[in-house]
């Protein structure tokens, strides 16, 4: 081939050019082969990454847990009494639809609201236990239980409360009554399986699923080791799983309600205590509650003293009352701020 030449420069590609020419083809094939070799092991380790994953068709189905079950995981968390045992022969009578154990109901509801109320404040009243969750007892109130005591005074002070201006009260429940028989609360034979109706975590769903402010639990104490002890406990929490306002709101409500009821109470009961409790001691109602909620021990039925008051219809009007001024005082203090 006749080389290429114009005013004495050659044209034509040298040796040492067309060298460096497929040195470099050469190199950047290797890298195309590379990307595309680096490419298909990564769609690789994608699909077998996803064959590993677990599918929907893999997981556990998601099985309802028996009224005993639900009561054995809340005896060291919530308030109520530990369940009694199961009987040896299996309970053969039929139980209505509205009595069956049904799957355990997770907490929701919204975090504590700010601080921004109405002129209308909502207040739940919890009487403790009720239906087949007679609470406590002791020779000292007969046939009487806790049950009873709690919802006659929580009844009394929705009447109080419902009376002032810009209040709207709900309740847990206003009855004891089973359909079909009489509650255990009501001095019924309980159902053999021990079935309780509205357990705490019940409570608490309920609450959180309303639109309230406050939140107020009423019971009865016991101490049958130390039959010296007596009058009111008001406990609220103050652990990290609700902080800030929550918390000093319930403090702050706690308080009001003490004060109250010893100003109600006079001599004739001791000072009201104040607890405060943490992650590992606090009820279940007042710790998953997200409003501030407190419970009020009105007082001990292992205490001679404290028996005769709760069997006395003039001395749980005036616990009502101390306890709805309680609220009515809170709820002023905080319309203030």
């Amino acid at each position: 081939m006749a080389k290429k030449y114009q005013s004495g420069v050659y044209l034509g590609e040298t040796r040492r050019q067309r060298t460096a020419r497929m040195r470099n083809l050469g190199i950047v094939a290797v890298l195309i082969l590379l990307t595309v070799l680096g490419s298909v092991f990564f769609v690789a380790w994608l699909l077998d990454r996803a064959e590993d994953e677990p599918t929907k068709d893999d997981l556990p189905p998601i099985t309802e847990q028996t009224g005993e079950d639900t009561a054995a995981e809340t005896d060291t968390a919530t308030d109520t009494e530990p369940s009694e045992p199961k009987p040896e022969e299996p309970d053969t009578t039929p139980v209505p639809d509205d009595d069956k154990p049904t799957a355990v109901v997770p907490i929701t509801g919204s975090a504590y609201k700010p601080l921004d109320y109405t002129d209308t404040w909502s207040v739940m009243i919890d009487p403790g236990h009720g239906f087949d969750d007679i609470g406590t007892s002791s020779a000292l109130l007969g046939s009487v239980n806790e049950a009873t005591v709690n919802l006659d005074i929580a009844l009394r002070v929705r009447q109080i409360l419902v009376q002032a201006q810009g209040i709207n009260v709900i309740m847990t429940h206003d009855d004891n009554a089973v359909e079909g028989r009489v509650s255990a609360a009501d001095g019924g034979e309980p159902p053999l399986n021990h079935l309780v109706l509205l357990t705490p975590e019940d409570r608490a769903v309920l609450a959180n699923g309303q639109d309230i402010d406050l939140f107020v639990s009423i019971h009865c104490d016991s101490l049958p080791d130390n039959p010296s002890i007596s009058g009111m406990r008001v406990y609220y929490y103050n652990g990290e799983e609700q902080k800030t306002d929550r918390n000093r709101g319930a403090e702050c409500l706690a308080a009001n309600l003490a004060n109250e009821f010893g100003l109600a109470m006079g001599d004739a009961s001791p000072t009201p205590v104040i607890r405060t409790m943490s992650d590992d001691d606090a009820f279940y109602v007042i710790k998953k509650i997200g409003v501030p909620s407190v419970l009020c021990e009105v007082g001990f039925v292992t205490n001679e003293t404290d028996a005769a008051n709760m069997l006395d219809e003039g001395w749980r009007q005036k616990a009502a009352e101390a306890i709805a001024e309680g609220i009515i005082r809170y709820i002023d203090s905080r319309k203030k701020t």
